[in-house]
């Protein structure tokens, strides 16, 4: 069982898009794989068309001091797809508080990975840009995390803080093993621009992380999440839309080929 983090201190850049198509793969292969949303808003469960039902299946309930309130594993498991379960929070705010004020909330968290383990192969975590005492906990916990980097300006400036957060909280850069450059364009000079000087400052701070091919624009990724499909849905569309969804999933299977977990 391997535990993967998606995470970069800048929004937008397709974090939640690329932690939810991974975890999609691994699990249209047969593998059990489960994402725990780390951020409040909870974005994954659009990606697959999964709508909030309003039921309390928070992971904070795991953690519920009244017996009353308290869940069980199975309680909070939301199925998204066949093999693949996600779990939702609600107040990452307030269990960071907890995090910090008592010591038995992270051995909880670490007791919780460890039984999530002997039923998933894959378990992914989702994270928002902004950063708190759970998500150091959680970063911690991983023993694989993959950087996704916009390319542009302020996607290059998410990279470094990233970096730079990673040093401040003592989380072990060698653990970043992967950089993914998202939102490159053939006939743009900027993201060609970005993409090497990420490559760079890759190479300075973070040498032992592969920097995958670029993930290309493509306005078929709004599409599908419009319509709450992923690219390894069996699904048939008008001509013109399958042709772009299956080329969405041949350049994503390309890619995950250069990623080891």
């Amino acid at each position: 069982m391997a535990v993967i983090s998606t995470f970069c201190k800048k929004g937008g850049v397709g974090k939640s898009t690329f932690v939810g198509y991974m975890a999609h793969y691994y699990a249209s292969m047969g593998k059990k794989v489960l994402i725990i949303s780390a951020d409040d808003q909870n974005s994954i469960f659009r990606i697959f068309g999964v709508e909030d039902d309003g039921s309390q299946n928070y992971l904070e309930f795991l953690f519920a001091k009244d017996e009353k309130l308290k869940a069980e594993l199975g309680d909070v498991l939301i199925e998204a797809r066949e093999n693949l379960y996600l779990i939702k929070t609600l107040n990452t705010d307030k269990m960071s508080i907890n995090l910090t004020q008592e010591r038995r909330y992270e051995k909880e968290i670490n007791k919780m990975i460890n039984e999530y383990s002997t039923f998933f192969d894959y378990i992914f975590i989702d994270y928002p840009p902004s950063s708190n005492r759970l998500t150091e906990v959680l970063l911690d916990i991983s023993d694989c995390i993959i950087c996704v980097v916009g390319l542009d300006a302020l996607g290059l400036d998410g990279f470094f803080n990233t970096i730079q957060y990673f040093v401040d909280i003592d989380i072990d850069l060698n653990k970043i093993k992967y950089i993914i450059p998202n939102g490159y364009s053939k006939i743009k000079r900027a993201p060609k621009q970005a993409l090497n000087v990420l490559k760079k400052q890759a190479a300075d701070f973070t040498p032992q992380a592969m920097v995958t091919t670029a993930i290309e624009e493509k306005a078929t990724v709004k599409n599908v999440q419009t319509k709450g499909i992923s690219p390894f849905d069996t699904v048939e569309l008008d001509r013109y839309d399958q042709k772009e969804f299956n080329n969405l999933k041949k350049s994503l299977l390309e890619l995950l080929k250069e990623i080891k977990i």
